[in-house]
């Protein structure tokens, strides 16, 4: 999981690593009094957010209601901005970078430190970045710390003491990265972290010290469909349903089968035109129940078409995927298209289920065999749908 700034200088600040003084809003009248320079920072998963212009500068609480009202609510680098953090500016003399990563070749974490901060460290100099692979069981010492700073040309007496404490916040909460990039050296020589960037492993989280928002991949929070759809498998461990769902903006659900068929289909849906309004797979042969409770959550977005779309199954019983999706189904009696595409054991109930689903129901299903290729049926989910919408007059 990757942090909000303000979280993972949370998690500093916990440690003994000094930032700057600030709040959080979530909206307008949050604002506080501007005594003295502020920075108004857009909190977003990205990075690149000053040449984004989600960085600003105000010297009044006028000016950071403007900046702070140009970023609340609006898409930045691809993220709807729900936080915005307001904190003192710092007057700068020079920035450092601090970074540690685990390296999958050491197999270990690998501490990094420049001079050279407040640009990306990609851009920074080979010869100009001092790295060092930490052995796990000895630690990182203040020998350690003084030695890089040193070969770094950072002389500042506190330096070490902060290296010592991120590489100890790293190892306590479960880090698989963290940056500070810039450490500010301030004009009356203190260091304080102006950024924070922590990436958290999420098979760690049970013992997490701190607790934050789940979210998706994607950087932002979870919504409540998908947390509702992650639920499903709980400590229902037969088959997979619900772990993985994308809520998107589009008015076609899917319930996919399979891992990469599925990203396939995906592709072939936006291919045609066609708009997802999720993305969710299930695998293992999970029961009836489990589909079912997965496909509710599907139609309780607005949708104008139902599209179930998986690879020919090797033992994932077709009758029970589609008792699933009925039992959702019948409840509802949609009259959007529904379009099936599924083969293997017990097929040849699942569609008889289906058949005697949709003349009970009066539903608009569609089946087809694994004979029909499963891109195919994208195109004809799309083209289903744009008929329903004109006939429905839905723009």
């Amino acid at each position: 999981m990757k942090l909000y700034e303000f979280e993972g200088k949370l998690i500093y600040k916990t440690g003994g690593i000094p930032i700057p003084e600030g709040i959080v809003i979530e909206n307008l009248t949050q604002i506080p009094e501007i005594t003295k320079p502020a920075a108004i920072k857009a909190q977003t998963l990205a990075g690149k957010r000053g040449k984004a212009g989600a960085i600003k500068f105000a010297a009044t609480k006028q000016e950071a209601k403007k900046y702070a009202e140009q970023m609340l609510n609006k898409i930045i680098l691809n993220e709807k901005v729900s936080k915005v953090l307001i904190e003192e500016k710092l007057e700068i003399a020079e920035e450092y970078y601090l970074g540690i990563i685990f390296s999958q070749e050491e197999r270990a974490p690998l501490f990094l430190i420049s001079k050279f901060g407040g640009i990306d460290i990609e851009d920074v100099p080979k010869n100009d970045i001092i790295k060092k692979t930490i052995n796990m069981i000895k630690g990182f010492t203040e020998d350690d710390a003084k030695q890089m700073a040193n070969k770094a040309g950072i002389k500042h007496p506190e330096l070490p003491m902060i290296m010592i404490i991120l590489y100890q916040s790293f190892v306590n909460n479960d880090m698989k990265m963290c940056e500070i990039n810039p450490l500010i050296l301030t004009t009356d020589n203190k260091l304080v972290a102006a950024d924070a960037v922590v990436v958290l492993d999420d098979s760690a989280q049970f013992r997490w010290k701190h607790q934050f928002p789940e979210r998706v991949n994607i950087g932002r929070e979870k919504t409540p469909l998908e947390k509702e759809a992650n639920a499903i498998d709980g400590d229902d461990y037969r088959g997979v349903a619900g772990k993985t769902y994308i809520e998107m903006d589009g008015d076609i659900g899917i319930l996919t089968i399979g891992g990469g068929a599925s990203i396939t289909c995906v592709d072939a849906l936006l291919s045609y035109g066609g708009k997802p309004a999720n993305y969710t797979e299930f695998s293992g042969n999970p029961p009836a129940e489990k589909i079912e409770k997965l496909t509710r959550v599907v139609l309780k977005q607005k949708i104008n078409g139902l599209w179930l779309v998986g690879v020919t199954s090797n033992f994932g019983r077709v009758d029970t995927t589609f008792e699933g999706v009925i039992n959702a189904l019948k409840d509802v009696c949609p009259d959007f298209p529904i379009v099936v595409r599924r083969g293997g054991p017990h097929e040849e109930e699942g569609f008889k289920m289906l058949e005697d689903a949709a003349k009970k129901y009066n539903l608009n299903i569609y089946s087809y065999r694994d004979t029909t290729p499963m891109t195919l049926t994208a195109k004809i989910i799309v083209d289903l749908v744009n008929e329903y919408k004109i006939k429905k007059g839905i723009k």
